[in-house]
């Protein structure tokens, strides 16, 4: 068997939106045929078992090794139901499943694609219609069906030599079926003959036809082989055929294992994707713990730097306090002296830890609004360009309680605190 396109075969998640039918096609050796007239039913599950309870009698073989379907044919009278009666070997489509499956085909339906002409309307005239298939170079599959009075009596399927001894055998197959039409009551004189037939039908045949009858034999053209494919699958889609020789168990394992394979697939492309989604987290942390190693390699080498820099600015600021505090003292004291108004005087000078100095000195009582004046100038006090004092407290002025002696005029103390201003890295 030839193997398949992938993309006809294969079983995706798109089937779920855009169903497809799978059909494959019983070779007609494989298949028996039987026209059962029956009352006409309500409907087809009551024909259907109509069919089964008479079964058993029109098997050619034990009920339990067949696989049956059937299909209504036009019928004349509204009161009667014509049905075709389609029987196979279990054997033979378990073979036919397995060989399908082999290249990946799981089948929903088993027709035979040369019943497909006989559910066409109603033939009145008298007739046997013979379709030829050509199998191989050897042999012919032969569908014969009688259709006499607007009913069809009788089909059958003969497996004829590409001979001269397949048109003989062709004529003794017809005459055994009129034989039987005539003791069943159906049958009358010989039908005229329509042969339906490929570009390989032998010439030779016809004499033989036309010896066995009185009426006309005529032959066309059959329906090529994409036809019957393109009929098999419209019959289908639009459910007008019923004749499907598909087990059902066997309909259902396929049904599961394609919901099994996509829940497998979509489970594994689950784990893929899982697996993917970490791999790629890996990869993010290793970019990340490499970025942060350079980082604290980046951080330990500009702590160093730091580290030698604050140093450094120690270094410098030591340096340049002990440059401010050379000379701070004595600019200091030289300062508040060539500042100080008339009439005060200055009575301490304290300067402690490098930048605080505090002043203690006695004032007249009446002359205290020269301390304001000279806490205003300290603030303003410069040396050179800069500023000498950074902040300079409000002055304290205390009136003494001791009088004084004679004349003298009473003094008051006051005292404020200088902050020096220093030069360098704070």
């Amino acid at each position: 068997m030839e193997p398949i396109p992938p993309q006809q075969i294969e079983q995706t998640w798109r089937q779920f939106l855009q169903k497809r039918l799978n059909i494959a096609w019983l070779p007609a050796d494989k298949v028996f045929l039987r026209v059962v007239h029956l009352p006409k039913g309500e409907d087809a599950d009551e024909m259907r078992q109509m069919l089964e309870f008479q079964l058993e009698k029109l098997s050619p073989l034990p009920v339990a090794q067949i696989v049956w379907s059937f299909e209504f044919l036009p019928c004349p009278d509204p009161t009667q139901a014509t049905i075709l009666l389609i029987l196979s070997e279990r054997s033979e489509i378990e073979l036919l499943l397995e060989d399908l499956e082999s290249v990946g085909y799981q089948t929903d339906r088993i027709e035979l694609p040369v019943l497909h002409p006989l559910t066409q309307q109603i033939s009145k005239e008298n007739h046997v219609r013979i379709e030829l298939q050509e199998r191989n170079q050897d042999h012919f599959d032969c569908l014969v069906s009688w259709h006499i009075e607007g009913w069809i009596r009788h089909v059958g399927l003969v497996k004829l030599p590409n001979s001269k001894e397949g048109a003989t055998l062709l004529v003794d197959n017809l005459n055994n079926t009129a034989w039987t039409g005539e003791l069943e009551g159906w049958m009358g004189e010989a039908p005229a003959v329509e042969i339906a037939h490929d570009q390989t039908m032998p010439e030779s045949w016809l004499h033989p036809l036309k010896n066995w009858t009185p009426q006309s034999v005529s032959s066309h053209p059959s329906v090529n082989e994409d036809d019957r494919a393109r009929t098999s699958a419209e019959r289908a889609t639009r459910h007008e055929s019923r004749a499907n020789l598909m087990p059902d168990e066997i309909r259902t394992k396929y049904r599961q294992q394609y919901i099994d394979g996509m829940w497998m697939s979509s489970l594994i492309g689950m784990v893929g994707l899982y697996i993917f989604g970490v791999l790629i987290y890996f990869a993010a942390l290793e970019w990340r713990r490499g970025e942060n190693i350079q980082l604290q390699t980046n951080m330990r080498s500009k702590a160093n730097v730091y580290t030698n820099t604050m140093k450094l600015q120690a270094k410098v600021n030591i340096l340049q306090e002990q440059v401010d505090l050379k000379y701070s003292a004595l600019d200091c004291l030289k300062t508040i002296s060539e500042m100080m108004p008339d009439g005060m005087s200055l009575v301490s000078f304290n300067f402690r830890q490098g930048k605080l100095l505090t002043l203690r000195g006695s004032v007249p009582t009446s002359q205290t609004i020269k301390v304001t004046d000279y806490h205003e100038a300290l603030i303003e006090a410069e040396i050179g360009e800069r500023t000498l004092f950074a902040k300079v407290s409000d002055p304290s002025i205390t009136s003494t309680s001791r009088k004084p002696r004679g004349n003298a005029e009473t003094m008051s103390t006051w005292s404020f605190n200088c902050e020096l201003k220093r030069s360098g890295f704070e």
